[in-house]
């Protein structure tokens, strides 16, 4: 699979789907499949949840995705599309979820890639969604705090 073009919106992931058909999916699909949120917010470091060994890797495809500014676009399209399911969701803020995990790989992705500026927004946003008095652990929200 080629992240770069898929990134673009170019290309088909190693599912087949295009980035704009992981934006169409429903709250359902976006809950129940594990492998798309590597991809669309990729890291220098390989997942601990999932096996399919895409990140970054290749500096000079690191340095290609971070300079491109259609990807930034999308990345950041990305990040407003799952803000929007965790609107529209409650679970996740729970004690423990795997959508936690999934905030802290999107807040490490956006400082990777985006900016500190857009991370620490998104981590604002997160954290007013949650409120003060939240069911959340207090692992992942240190997890949050240092992504």
């Amino acid at each position: 699979m080629n992240l770069y073009k898929f990134l673009k919106n170019e290309e088909k992931d190693f599912q087949g789907r295009f980035l704009s058909d992981i934006w169409n999916f429903s709250d359902d699909e976006i809950e129940n499949n594990h492998d798309f949120i590597q991809i669309l917010f990729p890291l220098d470091k390989p997942s601990e949840a999932v096996d399919h060994n895409i990140y970054l890797k290749d500096v000079n495809e690191f340095l290609k995705i971070k300079n491109d500014k259609i990807i930034k676009k999308n990345i950041i399209k990305s990040k407003n599309w799952f803000v929007k399911f965790l609107n529209r969701n409650d679970h996740w803020k729970s004690y423990s979820d795997h959508n936690q995990f999934r905030i802290t790989r999107i807040i490490e992705c956006l400082r990777l890639l985006i900016s500190d500026d857009e991370a620490d927004t998104f981590y604002s946003l997160i954290l007013l969604m949650v409120g003060e008095e939240t069911e959340i652990n207090e692992i992942t929200l240190d997890y949050w705090l240092k992504a």
